[in-house]
């Protein structure tokens, strides 16, 4: 294949391949959706970063709305839109980073996310039970809500 090898290198135990054969970065546009019903996305906040290396993809955004949508979301919700479609293999999983502001959640809870295997979207979490997490569901959203992301994962 075409790339940089880096053949010369000690490797670890695992290890598939050594050529890295893609780089590239750019922008994504996001949308906080329950899946059917997007919500009206601040044109100011609506893009997010990505870089690609390999098959790894670093993507991170700052995401604002302006309303619920017409028709409002409901029930769980989620930012769609991810430049590239996330490998659906269980060892593949990963979480990300967010920040929210202007949210109707209880104050000391926070908002989490993660990649849905072989989809393009961020599920997003509230910690708010003693036993971890639960959806993130519309009516914790308001509508100029944001929320700020940073998130890894690896591609299909």
């Amino acid at each position: 294949g075409k790339g940089i090898s880096f053949a010369a290198t000690s490797d670890a135990g695992g290890m598939t391949s050594e050529v890295l054969d893609d780089y590239e970065e750019g922008t994504w546009d996001g949308v906080v959706t329950d899946g059917t019903n997007p919500m009206t996305m601040n044109s100011g906040f609506d893009e997010g970063y990505y870089t690609k290396v390999g098959n790894l993809v670093t993507v991170n955004g700052y995401f604002a709305t302006t309303s619920l949508g017409d028709p409002a979301a409901s029930g769980n919700i989620r930012i769609t839109g991810l430049p590239f479609t996330l490998a659906s293999a269980d060892a593949a999983q990963a979480s990300g980073a967010c920040v929210g502001f202007s949210l109707d959640i209880t104050a000391g809870y926070s908002v989490t996310c993660n990649g849905s295997a072989g989809g393009t979207h961020i599920n997003l979490h509230v910690w708010d039970a003693t036993t971890g997490c639960t959806t993130m569901q519309a009516s914790e959203w308001t509508a100029n809500g944001l929320l700020i992301i940073s998130f890894s994962y690896r591609a299909a």
